[in-house]
């Protein structure tokens, strides 16, 4: 009965340092499909923007705008007009806080954000520095950063852009899917984190 208990306890260990990447299979680059498929946010959007985080939810909002010096400002506002946050990010990735609520202003709370709408912008993809991977039918085309890997992933045939990943060695951190129409402004945008409960849901306002 021990043995069975020490042998069950040992299955637990290795199913919970499992990869999440585990299936992937490096192989050789499509530098064409990588080139017209990579993402890349232009031109400036309304968003009604939904935050749902632990229990607690937020609505109102964001405003995606290309700035005239390349860079991308994300503000996020509610219905009444009180700013949520203001961030600048330059084509170069750099992160810049414009303004953010005290409740925001946590160190965790901006560097998650920093990094999802980096994601959602498509700034890890500009270097072009891009590993090619396979798995499920899906091609993952990931570009290292310092502490993982941002990925944006196609069907099998490159014909269309299935989501945005971004993950560390062996978890998956937040997935961002693109359920209408893709770049360069997507009509909807969400964002599913997999380590802690939040999911982010925009949909694009369009001008009649």
């Amino acid at each position: 009965m021990r043995c069975s208990l020490y042998s069950f306890a040992f299955i637990l260990l290795l199913s919970s340092c499992a990869s999440d990447y585990k299936h992937l299979q490096k192989s050789s680059g499509d530098v064409a499909c990588a080139q017209r498929i990579v993402p890349g946010y232009s031109g400036t959007s309304w968003y009604d923007a939904s935050i749902d985080v632990t229990g607690r939810h937020m609505s109102g909002l964001l405003l995606i705008k290309s700035m005239p010096d390349s860079s991308n400002r994300v503000v996020f506002t509610n219905e009444a007009g009180i700013t949520f946050f203001d961030f600048s990010f330059s084509k170069d990735g750099d992160f810049k806080i414009i303004t953010v609520i005290k409740q925001l202003n946590r160190k965790s709370v901006i560097r998650t954000l920093s990094r999802d709408f980096a994601l959602v912008l498509g700034l890890p993809f500009n270097s072009g520095n891009f590993e090619r991977f396979t798995g499920d039918e899906k091609v993952y085309y990931g570009v290292r950063q310092k502490k993982g890997t941002a990925y944006f992933i196609t069907n099998k045939d490159c014909a269309s852009l299935q989501e945005l990943e971004w993950g560390t060695r062996r978890k998956r951190i937040v997935s961002v899917r693109l359920p209408g129409s893709g770049y360069p402004a997507p009509d909807r945008i969400e964002l599913d984190h997999h380590t802690f409960s939040m999911l982010i849901k925009l949909t694009r306002i369009k001008k009649e």
